[in-house]
């Protein structure tokens, strides 16, 4: 199932932004041939001339539902690949954390609002809104950003898929940093079931992730002394990784 739209903020604070030139975001690509379905449809590519082929329009590929592309590293290793819409956006996510450095936080809000609103699995500016979220305590809405941003690397993988993702590559870690968050947010919420079934399918993707086992060892720590939520800081907070998959392609 697409992942539905991100949480509203508050207030609707979306800027009203004028529309950047076709070809800048996700959907400025679309048409014959990039996209579409029906630029390379005919006699030959996958028309009805051509037999072993349904006819009919081509299932959109994963950027056109607001998905993620995976990419194959090895025989059982797989990475999550940013969008194009994300990759073009880098210098406006370098501005958004200046912006937090300067405590423009408003202003860096509202930056990251309109980059989710042109480009659905930009994960990396939902996970800093979640970040923002967290800031101003409010965890409902923090939950809403980092929910979203899971469900969109949930949502891109193929059913019954039982391959691995390793934290450090490629857009994997902006997935497992998501689904962090969001197992937090389910915790301290009082929703410890729901967190704990986040946490376990990451690990699941990566059993090398420290940092989920950690999660894990902390919550059955709490349950067992009967603590009712636990602390939630801010995810830059947070002990790096200590995965050693960087140096393998």
């Amino acid at each position: 199932m697409p992942p539905t739209d991100p949480p509203p903020e508050r207030g609707d604070r979306r800027p009203i932004r004028p529309q950047r030139p076709a070809g800048k975001s996700g959907s400025g690509k679309a048409g014959p041939g990039k996209g579409g379905g029906s630029g390379k449809g005919g006699p030959g590519k996958g028309g009805p001339g051509r037999p072993g082929r349904p006819s009919g329009p081509r299932p959109r590929r994963p950027a056109a539902r607001g998905l993620l592309r995976l990419r194959r590293l090895d025989a059982n290793r797989y990475a999550l690949q940013a969008p194009v819409c994300a990759l073009e956006r880098a210098e406006d996510l370098e501005e958004v954390h200046a912006m937090i450095a300067e405590d423009e936080l408003e202003i860096a809000r509202d930056e990251l609002l309109y980059l989710v609103a042109d480009c659905r699995a930009f994960l990396a500016a939902h996970n800093l809104l979640g970040e923002l979220a967290l800031r101003e305590e409010d965890v409902s809405l923090a939950r809403g950003h980092f929910g979203f941003a899971y469900e969109v690397g949930i949502d891109s993988l193929p059913q019954g898929f039982r391959g691995v993702l390793p934290t450090q590559r490629d857009y994997n870690g902006e997935f497992f940093l998501a689904g962090r968050g969001l197992a937090r947010c389910l915790i301290a919420r009082g929703q410890r079931a729901e967190g704990r079934a986040v946490l376990q399918q990451l690990q699941k993707l990566d059993p090398r992730n420290t940092d989920v086992r950690d999660l894990l060892a902390e919550l059955d720590e709490q349950e067992r002394l009967g603590l009712v939520s636990p602390d939630l800081p801010v995810l830059d907070d947070l002990p790096e990784s200590e995965d050693e998959d960087d140096d393998d392609d």
